[in-house]
């Protein structure tokens, strides 16, 4: 205890003695008695108010306000001492905030001078760091520099990547950091009622201290309302675990408490709310009602927390890597469930190494010198320390290029998956423990898959533009994406047409950005892309990313054991979903094998039993030396020009030339490698640009011949040869897991039924699912027999071979999408949503009173409050999230959304608020304090709401699930939910932002399903009346806003042939259904709903005529 913290105690619990005692002594000492001898008469205070004051009246009037001030602060002391002695939070009174946070406050820090704790003491530690324990936040080390990349937004801020200096202290001997969660200081919280919270203890207090010195200081006093502290989990402090924790016990709920923040500090995960949850939801609450709903929970509830596990021995699970070289590094931490990627605190920056002098012929590479804004550390206001927290540190910085290739790869899967959906159903959705991966893809890949397209469209028309003047391919060996420019960095010197700009050797050709890509070439149907095997291999200090063409190249991976496997997996990992790899063949052997479902189709593992991949690479290079010798090309050339009658596919050997060895340390864990494997080497080495085959070899060995990267401990990597020293590459063994889990889950093409909100109690969400259908429980079979509501009827009331002889649909299908539905059900829809004719016509009108967003087609806001000016598709984006949340968004769900702070999130709700101005409805604002919104009392916590606004998604909804209850009277609701449609929904959505939709309900991948279901109900309704007009319209707008879809297209067939277009019917099941290919593959086998559907059309002739 320091002598400072001493005096700081001493100091309040002499103000509190001043306060309660000193006070009203003084002002009886200077005649301000509050009991008057006598009481004045009417007449007298009459007076005494109407005449000229003499002094008197103010002084009558400071003697009760000293008097009233010190009734209020002791009342306010009093409260608080017996509140801190009883564990409770003193209970907020209205209008004494201020008094109430002083007082707080001054009994905090008097606590100080009775504690005898030293300030020293030890921190609430963590598991040992064999176990690597998880942290919700990442604050003491950046992820990889995530640096911009052509194409970003310029706007936005470029984080550093934080210096670190490398560590490879064994795990027995190092200290692990505490794992921690953060907590944002709210009023009247001191220390000491922190450490009562979170370790069971007040005077543990300086636990607390010691973890956030770098926040507090070394002398720590008050605290300051917004101040971010890190705080131990329950599982790693485990003497905050009272014997009561341990055995179970009842907490009280408070106001503001949810069921996951009693999880997390009861305990210590906030994931293990169910458990909480199963216990306590058959107790008899005190006001009579049970917990039924984990998003509700009032004050006063009692909550039974079930008893906690004994720790268990700390043993590496079975998907932990156990060889030694792999030493865990700075901030990294590793999660126990391995499909879960967590962030990467690795590969910070560190200070440049000289790179060595590049050999007199090879071409040195135009590196910029880093530039002040690139090394200050300087960060951008608004940034948040918290910010990436579920980011996946692997594609940020020139990962990003990854996360821009995996972003279209898992596009065109999904695309596959919505044209294999049937209708009624949803396609299947990934694990909720992907989410971050998607996230992820979503923030940092959309802006930079945009660079991967141009990239790849700019080289092959390079290579159409090459080919037509039959002039041999530039000798690539790197390409840099700059923020303005792409350049190409040649081994030899080679005249480019314009738009390319030279240097004066011709060895670098910079292609402007914003230069027309139709000025390099044309865009040739199929055009092999020339340099499959381009791979990033790091970010420069300046931001740019470079990218290595490793095609007939003999790399070695050196340097550090751990990035070096990182490394590896990344070249891995993007050779699999570059859109220009498409061919390519990979073999891992002994490394990188977490990514291989990334892609199966170019990647393959080779564990041993089987042939030598090594030989077999050999054999082809071999034969593609031949066959380049014949068309007296090189390889590159010769896949640009299409030589011969076989394509020109590359091939890249990935190879761990260490593993199972161990080196000590100051020895080689070099080893001879097998004679294929050298005579490979030797043979890509003596035949540049003619074997198509690059091999890389991680790891030490004797007499490299070839290239050399050499990877740091401290995250950089150096190629000596070019004189380049970058930011490395990598993906830690968890990133590959989850991002190879998440591709590999969208190839599976199984749909799924749409989810339900089970929380819906009133309302028209409680009789719909989540796009908009009528739930399956308040229908009836169309066939099943009549029962006592002999009223029931379906939207489609005809038999079933009327909609099949003259509509594109199954049996199936018109059981799933128009069922029986019973009168009392219609009934009890309509009722439940009374204001629907109201609010759609007030939707189309000219003169709107409410405020209205638009999804299903480019997202826009239209408002009638302050116009936002400004970054409006920043706040369009957060008004859409609120607006989707239907039981609203806490503040601190809100910024975890956005990756902001709370201070900011409340600010960014304010101008949301002034933007959408008053509600007409009830003359308050639609977007209510978070105290004060419906939400807000039946959750018990704080919650964002917006009020009366229209959003065309949910008009869409209630449509649907009014016209599919109404009959056939309801076709009318669905043609009027149609003209909602304005275009794919979710279109034009901000670059890097809106990755909280690849949370939870995909609300924008229900509305497609949800627009094509209703499209094509109303185009087999029309179709089987006659009224072709109508049923192409409908089949028209599901082609529109879902072209993906096949069962629009097979709608569209059917409407051509029924309006007497049997060519154009042919047309389109030849070209657009049996032919059709969404990737550079073979068209896909034909799904049983197609086939079934053209079966019964008798559409096989033409079928056949497509094939």
């Amino acid at each position: 205890m320091t002598l400072r913290t001493r005096l700081t105690g001493l100091i309040a619990a002499l103000t509190i003695v001043a306060i309660v005692i000193a006070l009203p002594i003084t002002l009886l000492a200077v005649g301000a008695n509050p009991l008057p001898d006598t009481w004045p008469t009417l007449d007298q205070a009459r007076t005494a108010l109407t005449s000229p004051d003499d002094g008197t009246l103010a002084l009558g009037a400071l003697r009760v306000l000293g008097w009233a001030a010190w009734l209020f602060l002791t009342g306010s002391i009093a409260l608080e001492i017996l509140a801190r002695a009883r564990g409770v939070r003193a209970p907020r009174l209205p209008g004494l905030h201020a008094p109430q946070a002083a007082a707080a406050g001054l009994v905090g820090a008097a606590i100080l001078l009775f504690v005898t704790a030293p300030l020293t003491g030890t921190p609430a530690q963590a598991a040992p760091m064999t176990t690597h324990v998880t942290t919700q936040t990442v604050t003491n080390a950046a992820a990889r520099a995530a640096t911009p990349v052509t194409g970003a937004d310029q706007g936005s801020p470029t984080p550093e990547p934080a210096r670190a200096t490398p560590s490879h202290t064994h795990a027995t001997t190092a200290r692990p950091d505490p794992a921690t969660v953060e907590h944002v200081v709210e009023r009247g919280e001191t220390l000491w009622s922190l450490a009562e919270r979170y370790l069971g203890a007040g005077i543990r207090y300086t636990e607390l201290a010691d973890l956030n010195r770098d926040v507090l200081g070394p002398n720590p006093g008050f605290l300051t309302v917004g101040q971010v502290l890190q705080v131990p989990t329950g599982e790693s402090s485990t003497g905050a675990q009272s014997d009561t924790q341990m055995a179970g016990h009842v907490v009280t709920v408070r106001r503001g408490d949810t069921l996951s923040q009693i999880a997390q500090e009861q305990l210590g995960n906030g994931d293990k709310y169910p458990e909480i949850f199963e216990a306590s939801k058959d107790a008899v609450q005190p006001d009579g009602r049970h917990l039924s709903d984990p998003d509700l929970i009032l004050p006063g509830w009692k909550l039974s927390i079930p008893a906690m596990k004994a720790a268990a021995s700390e043993t590496p699970g079975p998907h932990r890597e156990q060889t030694g070289t792999e030493h865990p590094r700075p901030g990294s931490s590793e999660p126990a469930a391995p499909a879960q990627p967590t962030p990467r605190a690795a590969a910070p920056q560190a200070a440049p190494e000289s790179p060595t002098t590049p050999r007199a012929d090879a071409p040195t590479v135009q590196q910029p010198e880093p530039t002040p804004a690139a090394t200050s550390g300087d960060t951008h206001d608004d940034a948040d320390p918290r910010h990436g927290a579920w980011m996946l540190a692997g594609l940020t910085g020139g990962g990003a290029m990854l996360a821009g290739a995996m972003l279209l790869a898992l596009r065109g899967r999904r695309k596959a998956q919505f044209r294999a959906r049937r209708p009624g159903r949803t396609i299947a959705a990934p694990e909720p423990l992907l989410a971050p991966v998607e996230k992820t893809l979503t923030a940092a890949g959309g802006p930079a898959s945009v660079d991967v397209e141009v990239m790849d469209e700019a080289l092959r028309r390079l290579a159409a533009a090459t080919a037509a003047s039959t002039a041999p391919m530039p000798e690539l060996a790197a390409v840099e994406l700059a923020q303005r420019a792409l350049t190409l960095h040649l081994s030899t010197p080679t005249t480019l047409e314009g738009p390319w700009v030279g240097s004066a050797d011709q060895l670098h050709w910079t292609l402007p950005a914003g230069a027309d890509l139709r000025d390099i070439g044309p865009l040739t149907p199929d055009q092999p892309a020339p340099y499959p095997l381009l791979v990033t291999i790091g970010a420069g200090d300046d931001g740019s990313v470079w990218m290595l063409n490793i095609e007939d190249l003999d790399l070695s991976i050196t340097g550090d054991a751990t990035f070096g496997r990182d490394f590896a997996r990344y070249l891995a990992a993007e050779i699999a979903c570059n859109p220009w790899s498409h061919g390519v063949r990979v073999d891992l052997v002994g490394v990188a094998h977490e990514v291989a479902d990334m892609n199966t189709d170019r990647i393959r593992v080779h564990t041993g039993g089987e042939p030598d991949p090594a030989a077999e690479a050999l054999a082809d290079a071999i034969t593609m030396i031949d066959r380049s010798a014949e068309a007296d090309a090189d390889i590159a050339t010769a896949r640009a020009r299409q030589d011969g009658a076989d394509a020109w596919p590359a091939r890249l050997l990935l190879v761990d030339a260490n593993e199972g060895i161990e080196a000590s340390p100051g020895e080689s864990a070099a080893r001879e490698l097998p004679p294929a494997l050298e005579q490979l080497l030797q043979t890509v080495y003596r035949h540049p640009g003619q074997t198509g085959t690059c091999v890389v070899v991680r790891g030490e060995r004797e007499g490299t011949p070839g290239l050399v990267l050499r990877v740091t401990g401290n995250g950089r990597v150096s190629l000596p040869h070019a004189g380049l020293d970058l930011i490395a590459v990598g993906l830690t063994r968890d990133e590959a897991q989850g991002c190879a889990a998440l591709l590999a889950q969208s190839e599976d093409l199984s749909d799924a039924p749409v989810p339900v909100d089970q929380h819906a109690r009133d309302g028209w969400r409680a009789w719909s699912d989540e796009a908009g259908a009528l739930r399956e429980e308040h229908t009836t079979a169309r066939h099943a027999p009549a029962d006592e509501d002999a009223r029931a009827g379906s939207l489609l009331q005809h038999d079933d071979q009327d909609y099949l002889r003259k509509g594109a649909t199954t049996r199936d299908d018109l059981e799933t999408l128009a069922p029986k539905v019973p009168q009392r059900v219609r009934d009890a829809v309509a009722d439940a949503d009374p204001t629907l004719g109201d609010d759609l016509a007030m939707w189309w009108s000219q003169d709107c009173p409410l405020p209205r967003l638009t999804l299903l087609g480019p997202v826009a806001a239209r408002t009638r409050g302050t116009p936002v000016t400004k970054r409006k598709p920043y706040y369009t984006e957060m008004l859409a999230y609120l607006a989707t949340r239907a039981h609203g968004a806490t503040p601190e769900e809100l910024a975890d959304a956005f990756s902001i702070t709370p201070a900011k999130a409340r600010d960014y709700v304010r101008i949301v608020r002034d933007w959408l101005g008053t509600n007409p409805r009830t003359g308050q604002a639609h977007l209510p304090d978070a105290r004060k919104a419906p939400a807000a009392i039946a959750r018990g916590v704080g919650v964002y709401e917006v009020l009366d606004l229209l959003v065309d998604a949910d008009l869409f909804r209630r449509l649907r699930v009014r016209g599919e209850s109404r009959g056939p009277d309801g076709v009318d609701d669905l043609r009027k939910a149609l003209r909602l449609v304005q275009g794919r929904p979710f279109d034009r959505l901000r670059d890097g932002g809106w990755s909280f939709l690849s949370e939870g309900d995909r609300l924008d991948q229900h509305m497609v399903c949800a627009i094509v279901d209703v499209a094509h109900l109303v185009t087999t309704y029309s179709l089987q009346a006659g009224d072709t007009r109508q049923a192409r319209l409908a089949a028209e707008t599901a082609a529109i806003a879902a072209p993906d879809e096949e069962i629009p297209r097979l709608d569209l067939a059917a409407v051509a042939d029924a309006e007497g277009h049997p060519r154009e019917a042919e047309r389109i099941l030849r070209d657009e259904v049996c032919n059709r290919t969404d990737d550079e593959c073979a068209p896909p086998e034909l799904s049983d709903r197609t086939k079934r559907v053209i079966a019964t059309r008798e559409w096989h002739e033409r079928t056949r005529k497509a094939g």
